[in-house]
């Protein structure tokens, strides 16, 4: 959807239906990833260069952090802090995780090395915050502002003899397509997807696959073929002491509680408040698997596979913090293997994009997930677990159950592969006009007036999610664009 600030045209969502993209559906836990995952990027995204970005809307509300200042900081737009509730499974699993020689970091502090932690995220009064609640709703009153819901962005207007951007072409429901004029920038933030998709609409991307769908071709450019997602598997799951019982009564208790105070188990994420990170190779310069934790709630013990998780006969949709099975996803943090995005064959303009993701294309993507298991099963045999009754939970891991041991995990790696929903990559910035589809200031190679500002410019995966590294990309293009335009006075609107 467009939104006109000032004489600026920015374009946020293609398919969007919310305020605020996939801040509203991730899990909007706060994890930056380390210094050395910054070294491949240009030289200006050097992590000492990006820290004050991350620290700018940053508003830490515990105390054990923000008191580190360096790394932290108070009063942005942005609140973050743990949940306060944690039962005796979260720190039974901390526990355990310290036994086998793990230990409890900051992991937003330089150091995400064998780490287990209990994570801060975007959170105001235990109620989760999104880019829209915690920054786009303080400005809606700004009359420079004007945001359009309920559209879609079908085409960027370029000239085809300056290569100069005019606007953006929307339909809005079922009218015809209107022009969103700009006398300065287009910014785009519609993610790894959307974005390819628009910029390939609009005659930015690969010579041959613009032409095969007869759009004039404006700049050759690598658009859509760095697509990368960090990846999981299922069928790892542990099983708590009793996988029936459940107090319907305490639910409803807990909701009242919630309601009135915002305290209580539903002021948690449950087991997933938990993970941890480990280097698996000594050659490696960073963490790059995360065993990332959920729960499920489930009436018997009898279990089986389904195509994305652990399910079970019989189980039943509860809150997160609910839950008597644990599952274990060892992530592919920094993954290899490359796939693309290319455009609908049937239908380019109104289709769904074609994703080739290529998951586990490289060999060693597949390796590491497989030998990360092994440490995860360390855990059965640690006093907390004992103490606690953790045990595995018996799943027939079909078609798989026949393999030995690491055979096996292999067979579930490529059965039961998880996309966790982290795509970056399809406008990589870099300083090489051939290799990359944006430079150092996001700016589109070949097009004037034309920005990417989004997890979509990341050359790779950082140690981590893309929520925060998100925001502080949008932080750091937001001062480079006001900047650029500061130079030009007269160009400039000042706003309150």
């Amino acid at each position: 959807m467009p939104q006109q600030f000032g004489n600026r045209c920015w374009y946020t969502s293609a398919s969007s239906s919310v305020l605020g993209g996939s801040s509203v559906t991730s899990d909007a836990k706060y994890a930056r990833g380390v210094p050395q995952d910054y070294a491949g990027w240009p030289r200006d995204w050097a992590h000492d260069r990006l820290l004050p970005y991350f620290k700018v809307s940053e508003d830490n509300g515990d105390y054990d952090m923000w008191k580190d200042t360096r790394y932290h900081s108070r009063g942005g737009e942005l609140h973050v802090q743990r949940f306060k509730y944690i039962d005796k499974y979260m720190e039974s699993v901390i526990e355990a995780f310290e036994e086998v020689g793990f230990v409890q970091k900051d992991i937003n502090a330089g150091d995400a090395f064998d780490a287990v932690v209990h994570h801060q995220f975007a959170i105001l009064n235990n109620t989760r915050l999104s880019a829209n609640t915690a920054f786009l709703k303080p400005v809606r009153h700004m009359k420079n502002l004007q945001i359009i819901t309920g559209a879609t962005v079908t085409k960027i207007l370029v000239d085809k003899t300056t290569k100069a951007v005019d606007g953006v072409l929307y339909e809005r429901g079922k009218s015809k397509e209107q022009a969103a004029y700009v006398k300065r920038e287009v910014v785009l933030a519609a993610g790894a997807i959307n974005n390819a998709k628009l910029l390939l609409l609009s005659g930015i991307g690969p010579r041959a696959e613009v032409s095969r769908h007869n759009i004039t071709l404006l700049q050759d450019s690598p658009v859509g073929l760095n697509y990368r997602d960090q990846v999981s598997f299922g069928g790892l799951s542990f099983m708590l002491e009793d996988v029936t019982s459940f107090n319907e009564s305490q639910l409803v208790a807990d909701f009242e509680q919630w309601f009135e105070s915002r305290t209580g188990l539903l002021a948690s994420r449950g087991i997933g408040q938990i993970s941890s990170f480990v280097k698996s190779r000594e050659d490696h310069d960073g963490p790059d698997i995360e065993y990332v934790l959920d729960g499920n709630f489930v009436r018997t013990n009898r279990f089986v596979m389904s195509k994305i998780n652990v399910a079970a006969t019989e189980e039943q949709n509860l809150p997160l913090p609910y839950y008597n099975i644990i599952n274990v996803k060892p992530v592919l943090l920094k993954p290899k293997s490359k796939g693309r995005v290319t455009l609908n064959k049937q239908n380019p303009k109104y289709g769904r994009p074609t994703i080739q993701p290529n998951f586990l294309k490289e060999n060693k993507d597949l390796q590491y997930l497989v030998d990360s298991v092994e440490l995860v099963l360390q855990l059965l045999n640690t006093e907390s677990f004992k103490k606690t009754g953790i045990k595995l939970a018996p799943i027939d891991h079909f078609p798989c159950e026949k393999a030995n041991d690491r055979e096996k995990w292999s067979c579930m790696a490529r059965h039961y592969t998880t996309a966790m929903g982290t795509p970056v990559g399809t406008c990589r910035m870099g300083t090489n006009a051939t290799e990359a589809v944006v430079d150092p200031t996001l700016k589109v190679y070949g097009v004037e007036g034309l920005r990417v500002v989004d997890a979509s410019v990341m050359p790779a995966h950082v140690s981590a999610g893309i929520f925060a590294v998100s925001v502080m990309i949008a932080e750091k293009g937001a001062k480079m664009l006001i900047d650029d335009w500061k130079q030009i006075k007269d160009y400039y609107v000042y706003s309150s």
